[in-house]
């Protein structure tokens, strides 16, 4: 048999008694699979042929008839088994029926019809053969109220390869081949888990798996190019390339450098203007205090005039209005003239002036 009714723990160690088949729990029953192209007899697994195909179900399930511990897909094995073993009553050699897959076939209501993969095993020394395994199942058709289809799949279809990562490579035992960039690793037998050998670190790559599949992709600051992992261009990092905040930050830097530079010409002139721009009054008050450049006279120009007075003037009878000048009675209250009279001090209507001699 093929199933095991037991209570309590379903698959314990002993269970399908071999290291060559597994024990699979459902609902309330187990059962021990052997790996393909071998049935179970007798707590062992034996060679068997091969008779892959899909039926599908008059009966509609939901989806939890895809999980094998619920109560659905333990359904579906049994009203199965019962429909496989009384199609080949009159072939020798029939061993086990294999469910590989089920699945739903559309998808809009809570109720579906249902597609099985299976795998009929016969005994090596059975006379079946592709068309009286295929010829006895139609005819169980006919009368089944439980399958309404029969079609023969191919032995790919059975042996179930990761089309994610493989092909497989029809024969009664298919082998299931890496796709590019996949290579296996020495647990995988119907996939390949790991990248391919040039995706190494020296190549500026590592392996990631990605929903299970492995992917080979480019080291941070690296991003493909022609099949190549290459340096990101200056500004960009990150996980390829996709990160530009250093390139912002450039930007950003050389305005603010733009905008500096040119605060500083632009102070730098203003500045150096500014040195050979005066103040008018400033420049006025300084030019009226340059001595007469026709004289002799070597003293120091300042920015004030000096006042001069008449002192030592060439007529004996004047009189100077400066009272230091003066001569008089008091004369000793006075500081004596410590400068040369330059300039004189005249009256007028608006007030004083002063008044150049020469």
């Amino acid at each position: 048999m093929s199933f095991i009714f037991v209570s309590g723990d379903l698959c314990n160690p002993d269970s399908c008694g071999s290291n060559l088949a597994k024990c699979v729990a459902l609902n309330s029953i187990s059962i021990c699979l052997c790996q393909y192209g071998f049935y179970y007899s007798n707590k062992d697994c034996h060679r068997a042929k091969i008779f892959p195909g899909v039926i599908i179900l008059k009966a509609f399930y939901s989806d939890s008839v895809q999980a094998v511990d619920s109560m659905e897909y333990e359904e579906v094995f049994q009203n199965i088994t019962v429909f496989f073993k009384n199609a080949f009553d009159n072939l020798t050699g029939f061993a086990q029926t294999v469910i590989v897959e089920i699945q739903l076939l559309k998808e809009s209501r809570a109720s579906l019809p249902v597609s099985v993969t299976v795998i009929n095993l016969f005994m090596e020394n059975s006379t079946a053969d592709n068309d009286t395994v295929s010829s006895a199942i139609s005819n169980a058709t006919v009368n089944s109220s439980y399958v309404s289809q029969y079609r023969v799949a191919t032995y790919c279809d059975a042996f179930n390869c990761d089309l994610r990562t493989t092909y497989c490579q029809e024969n009664m035992f298919p082998r299931c081949i890496c796709k590019s960039n996949y290579t296996k690793t020495e647990w995988d037998d119907r996939s390949c888990s790991d990248c391919s050998e040039d995706c190494t670190e020296e190549e500026n790559k590592f392996c990631a798996k990605e929903q299970g599949v492995p992917a080979c992709k480019c080291l941070p600051n690296f991003e493909k190019k022609d099949e190549k992992c290459v340096s990101c261009p200056v500004g960009y990092s990150g996980e390829n390339c996709n990160n530009n905040s250093e390139l912002i930050l450039i930007i950003v830097g050389t305005v603010f450098g733009a905008i500096i530079l040119s605060l500083v010409i632009a102070v730098s002139i203003v500045s150096v203007r500014a040195k050979h721009k005066q103040d008018p009054e400033k420049r006025s008050l300084i030019k009226s205090g340059y001595s007469n450049p026709n004289t002799s006279d070597d003293r120091p120009t300042t920015m004030f005039p000096r006042v001069q007075t008449t002192s030592g003037h060439a007529n004996p009878g004047y009189q100077p209005n400066n009272p230091y000048e003066m001569r008089s009675a008091n004369r000793d209250r006075f500081p004596e003239r410590d400068y040369d009279d330059l300039y004189e001090i005249s009256r007028e209507p608006e007030g004083f002036r002063m008044q150049r001699r020469y």
